[in-house]
């Protein structure tokens, strides 16, 4: 209703009048946040699809669409992490290093199970299935490895979403183990930030994440303020 009546106040007329580009030019009129001018273009073009439906306008103006903001890196703190590791649970300790030191996804997690593990001359990895089926492998600690070849044969995981947990469960497991307000995706972000510093590898962890693209590793990265300053001070 906010955006209906600032269109209907800034237009100065009747709805049922507009033009194809009316709505165009004035959202373009506005120096608007993209996450406001997306607010307002859905706000408006729902009345407008509302508005034909009834037959009240033979179309729709035209209405372009807007992408949301990139959402900002939130990695999980190091005493988020260290709460989790602290939880009584051993399967939930297991999953918070699974998110923290590999930075695996809670479907990925779940699905975790003993044929995954492979050794090679460099030590033990974990087949890691992905989105969209999509594999990959992650290399890992010998604690990592300690730990997933001490669990019976199968998943590691037991449940009843096809023989393991749900991602869901896994999610709201970590979660209660982790103060308010932090997630286990918060995991993922911490690993990319904290492998990103230590290597500055972004294809590396582009890799690790299970990523199509490093401009979508970016946004799971918070640089450190120092490094931003270096910059700075390097062109001064």
């Amino acid at each position: 209703m906010h955006w209906l009546r600032r269109f209907a106040r800034d237009l100065g007329a009747g709805p049922w009048t507009v033009e194809p580009t009316t709505v165009v030019d004035w959202s373009g009129a506005h120096d608007w946040a993209r996450d406001t001018r997306k607010s307002a273009h859905a706000s408006v073009g729902g009345f407008y699809r509302w508005a034909q439906g009834l037959g009240l306008v033979e179309e729709v103006p035209v209405i372009p669409s807007v992408r949301s903001s990139d959402p900002a890196p939130r990695p999980a703190p190091p005493a988020a992490i260290a709460r989790g590791l602290a939880s009584d649970d051993p399967r939930v300790v297991l999953m918070v290093r699974l998110g923290a030191e590999l930075g695996m996804r809670r479907g990925e997690v779940a699905r975790v199970h003993s044929r995954d593990l492979i050794r090679d001359l460099m030590g033990w990895s974990l087949v890691v299935h992905g989105k969209g089926g999509k594999t990959r492998v992650l290399p890992l600690t010998d604690s990592l490895a300690d730990a997933l070849l001490a669990l019976p044969k199968g998943y590691a995981f037991p449940g009843a979403d096809s023989g393991h947990l749900s991602p869901q469960w896994v999610g709201k497991l970590v979660g209660r183990a982790l103060p308010e307000g932090v997630t286990m995706h918060a995991l993922r972000h911490s690993f990319a930030s904290r492998g990103f510093a230590q290597t500055r590898n972004l294809v590396a962890v582009q890799h690790a994440l299970g990523h199509a693209s490093p401009s979508t590793t970016l946004r799971y990265i918070l640089l450190p303020p120092e490094d931003v300053r270096e910059v700075v001070e390097a062109i001064a």
